[in-house]
């Protein structure tokens, strides 16, 4: 363990050198490297470590002379395969420019149609924004020069010191390099002026420092233990060059893992409307919670570091490992655990499918001598992966199949339904309503109950135990025990490891198995259950939006040019994905933390919160429950946050909208939701037009994203004859009647079958209409929108009249 740890930890640490020299005010005195060697021995890191500042690039003293150094120097080769052509001396200016910008990686995907690359180049700016991240698109707007480095340094340094005690724990390092370096280009070169602008922006260096630096740590564990286990003999007696540095082509010594669960729609959604808040929170983050310890045992058994999880969100997740006979026994014994788990706990309900594809090093060059490159890398997985869902409990059909007695006659859980388990009260003797639950569902419910006190917290924990606690507040998975708290140093010193949700305080890490974990977790604290939330403005409803990336697969598997496609880009894209779904959403969300939230009721959201509750994000897709309006309002905070987040106008989201009751089956909320989405993704404004970018507030009434701000024009205007109030807005009847609203809607809806022909009546309506007290221009807008035969305009009218009548309603249908 303490061979593989300063492995590990030298290869994450080997690139600090250029933060050091691009903070100094005499940069171009030393090498980076050597930059990098003083400093890891001036904060107090060993020798062997400090050494894999000097060794990773060629050094006659110290690279071919120990296995360690081997490593260090091939991992950082294979791990910056995207810079083969950057780093050529041909394209190399003479001077060093230390002042480059990071740009985004979403950058090089391109319009998953026609492939066409994006027109200007998102940079990031050097500090990471830890509320919401947003690209830019000049340089000079935000330049890193040396005196932002050497701040950047500083605040390192500060941090830093939280771990020494602890001898710099891996997971520490790990969560300070993604909060210090995730926007520090690990390369800072640019080309000659003579190339055109376009291969000028082909080169521009695009991956991290933290992504480099983790992914350079993942190789280099997966060298280690493949070498070590090949090679066993040899290891502690000779210098592997060989065998390190020119692996033959047929030999494969890394794997890619890929992990799905099978069953979570319907793990999720089948459940009644009773306790349907904390039942749907418990379910989803059951699932969340799951995906992890899965991972978090393959890492562990494998004797892997969270370096090499490559992506985790959604119910799937890859990790990057090393290919020997005991990895690949390994995998199939945890597999197989978990699946026995999961079986007697849910009858089959729920599956891990857990594969892994062999591959060569030139891999995360580009491609390999067979053909094979990253996209046919995950291509094959994916493909295994299908295969065995296919075949769900081929080894188990006996056990899934065998018919289960009910356990009393005529009843059954009032959530999932099960009859084979004893029942137990879901809600207290006391109370009035009594609810009957199968213990799986009771265990989800609570873990609901846990999750609203969770939410609340400043910086919640969640403890993993390898034993049974004396709390009866525990979620058990596997063999391992999970509870949810504030920091609580009894349970700290009996945890296997320590999970700090969204947080990236260093002094919260002091515990030497505390780990950052990134979850979309925000519920607004009065929202305990639908009920609380219905009734707050406007009609009484609620509302659910789904939302997800559109085309994903193509980004993956087409958008990417081929030459592209490394290893550490792709691995760049998916970070990047999950970190605005399942960390920067819940700011988004919430709304008090980013700049003008839509605010349509002037509620004062930012200072509130809005009235909802993310039930699972993660990955590319979301699912948020709440007051139908704060639904409908965040729908739009999000769409342009990812714009800004990624600064591609090719990658887009797409959503839809379910509005019912709080009574409402929460499986048909999803499945209208569901089915909102999908109609958006198939709306198309002509025959030309080949984009999906769109969503649907209401039924039939799809939008593509640049055209919903036309509906918020129109409806401002209605708003101007309306009063607003605390809960509602209500019609001024001395500028309107009262009945105008709901006579417009019924036109805009007729004008679907009778086009022009209502226009008679559109004018009847006008005519009827008092304009009172009015600012000037609003009767002349307003009749020029209801007075008009175009089809778009009258799309228009509707949708928002909708809103302004859902806004003016309280209560009732």
């Amino acid at each position: 363990l303490r061979e593989y740890q300063t492995v590990v930890l030298g290869a994450l640490l080997h690139d600090i050198g250029k933060v050091v020299q691009r903070a100094s005010t005499i940069p171009t005195s030393k090498k980076h490297t050597e930059w990098g060697y003083e400093w890891l021995k001036e904060q107090g890191f060993e020798e062997v470590i400090a050494l894999s500042s000097l060794s990773h690039h060629y050094h006659k003293d110290y690279t071919f002379n120990s296995n360690y150094s081997l490593i260090w120097y091939q991992a950082d080769n294979l791990a910056s395969g995207e810079r083969k052509d950057v780093e050529n001396k041909e394209f190399e200016e003479a001077e060093w420019h230390k002042d480059v910008l990071l740009a985004s990686p979403f950058f090089r995907v391109r319009e998953p149609i026609e492939l066409k690359p994006v027109e200007r180049l998102p940079y990031l700016p050097l500090k990471k924004d830890l509320t919401v991240e947003t690209v830019i698109y000049d340089e000079s707007e935000s330049p890193a020069s040396q005196e932002e480095y050497e701040s950047l340094l500083r605040n390192f340094e500060e941090d830093l010191k939280f771990g020494k005690d602890n001898n710099y724990p891996l997971d520490f390092l790990l969560m300070l390099y993604q909060k210090h370096f995730s926007n520090v280009p690990s390369i800072t070169s640019k080309v000659y002026e003579k190339m055109t602008r376009e291969e000028i922006k082909e080169k521009h260096p695009d991956i991290s420092l933290y992504d480099h630096s983790k992914l350079t740590a993942a190789i280099a564990g997966c060298m280690y233990h493949y070498y070590k286990e090949i090679y066993l003999q040899r290891w502690n007696q000779e210098v592997l060059k060989d065998e390190i540095l020119e692996v033959p082509k047929e030999e494969k010594p890394y794997l890619l893992i890929g992990g799905d669960i099978s069953g979570i729609q319907r793990f999720i959604y089948t459940i009644t409307s009773k306790g349907a808040l904390k039942s749907l929170k418990g379910r989803s983050f059951y699932l969340e919670l799951l995906t992890e310890h899965i991972v978090s045992e393959l890492v562990k058994g494998l004797k892997l570091s969270r370096c090499n999880i490559i992506f985790s969100g959604g119910g799937h997740f890859y990790i990057l490992a090393y290919n020997t006979p005991s990895a690949s026994k390994m995998i199939n014994l945890i597999k197989q655990r978990i699946n026995d788990f999961l079986l007697e706990k849910f009858q089959g309900e729920l599956q891990v499918h857990i594969a892994y594809v062999p591959f060569h090093p030139d891999v995360f060059f580009g491609r390999d001598a067979e053909g094979q490159d990253v996209s046919t890398l995950w291509a094959s997985l994916t493909e295994k992966l299908e295969e065995m869902k296919k075949k769900k409990w081929e080894d188990n059909l006996h056990a899934v199949l065998e018919v289960k007695q009910p356990k009393e006659l005529n009843a059954s859980c009032e959530i999932c339904f099960r009859d084979d388990l004893p029942l137990r009260p879901l809600i207290p003797a006391e109370e009035e309503e009594k609810v009957s639950v199968c213990p799986p569902c009771f265990d989800q419910f609570h873990l609901g109950e846990m999750l609203l006190k969770f939410s609340k917290k400043d910086h919640p924990v969640i403890y993993k135990l390898g034993n049974k606690p004396e709390a009866d507040n525990f979620i058990k998975i596997d063999d391992k025990y999970y509870i949810f708290s504030g920091y609580n140093e009894n349970l700290a010193s009996k945890a296997e490891t320590i999970y700090r949700v969204n947080d990236f305080d260093p002094g919260h890490y002091t515990h030497p198995e505390a780990v950052h974990l990134s979850l979309g977790i925000y519920q607004h604290p009065e929202m305990k259950e639908l009920s609380d939330v219905s009734n707050i403005y406007g009609i009484k409803r609620i509302g659910v939006l789904r939302m997800d990336v559109d085309n994903l697969g193509k980004i993956f598997s087409q958008a990417v040019a081929p030459e592209d496609r490394t290893f550490s880009r792709m691995a760049s894209i998916s970070r990047k994905l999950n970190e605005f779904f399942k960390y920067y959403l819940n700011n988004i969300v919430e709304a008090k933390e980013i700049n003008s939230p839509i605010d349509l009721a002037e509620r004062g959201i930012k200072t509130s919160g809005r009235k909802l509750s993310i039930v699972y994000s993660g990955g590319d897709d979301l699912f948020i429950i709440g007051h139908w309006l704060d639904v409908i309002e965040v729908s739009m905070d999000i769409n342009r946050y990812f714009r800004e987040f990624t600064g591609n106008p090719y990658i887009t989201i797409t959503g839809g909208v379910a509005i019912d009751h709080d009574k409402y089956p929460v499986y048909q909320f999803a499945r209208d939701a569901g089915g909102a989405e999908s109609f958006a993704k198939e709306f198309r404004t002509d025959k030309d037009d080949k984009t999906k970018n769109a969503i649907m507030f209401f039924k039939n009434l799809p939008f593509k994203w640049n055209e919903i701000d036309h509906v918020l024009v129109r409806m401002n205007l209605f708003v101007n004859f309306i009063e607003k109030r605390k809960d509602r807005l209500v019609i001024d009847e001395n500028k309107l009647p009262r009945t105008f609203f709901y006579r417009l809607l019924c036109l805009a809806r007729r004008f679907q079958e009778e086009s022009v022909l209502i226009l008679p009546k559109a004018a009847y309506l006008v005519s009827r209409a008092r304009f009172g007290n009015i600012l000037p221009g609003d009767e002349l807008r307003i009749k020029e929108a209801i007075m008009t035969a175009n089809e778009f305009e009258w799309k228009v009218t509707q949708a928002a009249t909708l809103l302004t009548l859902m806004m003016m309603r309280k209560g009732g249908e």
